[in-house]
């Protein structure tokens, strides 16, 4: 089990730090010594997301599975329905392009919002999750433990946030990392789609605190339920209750905190 502490990688890892994080030297000050040390740290690249040749939004993110990025942040932010088909994607050294069945001069007529660096656009309703699918206890606890065992980057950096696509018995589907806890999730949204995968019958599980804006993407991407071993805000759970949607808080065995929709959760 990694600390999250910045450590030097090893051979075998180097396709994989290539494009998630670089050897940099540093200097390590203890209570007994100082050393220079050659530490990795996570790469964070900029993005200009374009649709219909229309500026959508910037991304700052780990240069990996940039169409899985583009597909699931559509869906996620509410421009698409999972089910539509936004290929293809064209990547470029610094943009992500690609074609949606949307009227290009509707994009100016969304809400516009500025949020952590960047810009989107999306539609001001809150679709409903209908979904009989129920979660055991035992797999929501098993499926939050799993973030730190499949977070390489964060156990390389410290510096990767980690989201998953779950199935009922809290088995992992899909999972991405990503230098934003946003982005991260968008990515394993785009992944399971484009995987074929029914996501009213999965849970997203992710790092990090449950703000509003990441309950509104597992709301748009259709997940019944979404669970983080962090905290939650008070503006997401109005979300959550707007939109029959469980939000699973707080998740650290053998304690997990449920503000939304608690019939999803069996307790043997």
């Amino acid at each position: 089990m990694g600390t999250g502490r910045p450590v030097k990688a090893s051979a075998d890892e180097e396709d994989f730090s290539s494009s998630f994080y670089v050897p940099m030297k540093c200097l390590e000050i203890t209570d007994k010594c100082k050393q220079y040390l050659d530490v990795d740290v996570i790469v964070e690249e900029r993005f200009d997301l374009f649709v219909n040749m229309t500026h959508i939004t910037t991304f700052f993110a780990s240069p990996v599975e940039l169409e899985e990025l583009a597909l699931g942040f559509l869906v996620c932010e509410g421009f698409i329905r999972p089910c539509t088909n936004a290929e293809p994607i064209r990547v470029t050294s610094d943009s992500i392009f690609c074609e949606i069945d949307i009227d290009t001069e509707e994009l100016a007529t969304l809400t516009h919002q500025q949020r952590c660096g960047t810009t989107s656009y999306r539609k001001d309703s809150t679709p409903f999750i209908v979904s009989d699918v129920s979660f055991s206890k035992e797999a929501i606890f098993n499926s939050v433990e799993q973030l730190k065992e499949k977070g390489k980057a964060w156990h390389r950096t410290g510096g990767a946030h980690t989201s998953m696509v779950c199935n009922n018995k809290g088995e992992v589907l899909f999972f991405c990392e990503d230098v934003g806890r946003a982005c991260s999730v968008d990515k394993v949204v785009g992944k399971a789609l484009m995987n074929g995968t029914d996501l009213s019958k999965c849970s997203l599980v992710t790092t990090g605190r449950l703000a509003s804006t990441m309950i509104s993407k597992a709301i748009n991407a259709g997940f019944p339920l979404v669970a983080s071993k962090g905290a939650t805000v008070r503006e997401a759970v109005e979300l959550a209750k707007k939109a029959g949607i469980t939000l699973v808080a707080f998740v650290r065995r053998p304690n997990m905190y449920v503000y939304s929709s608690e019939q999803r959760i069996v307790i043997e």
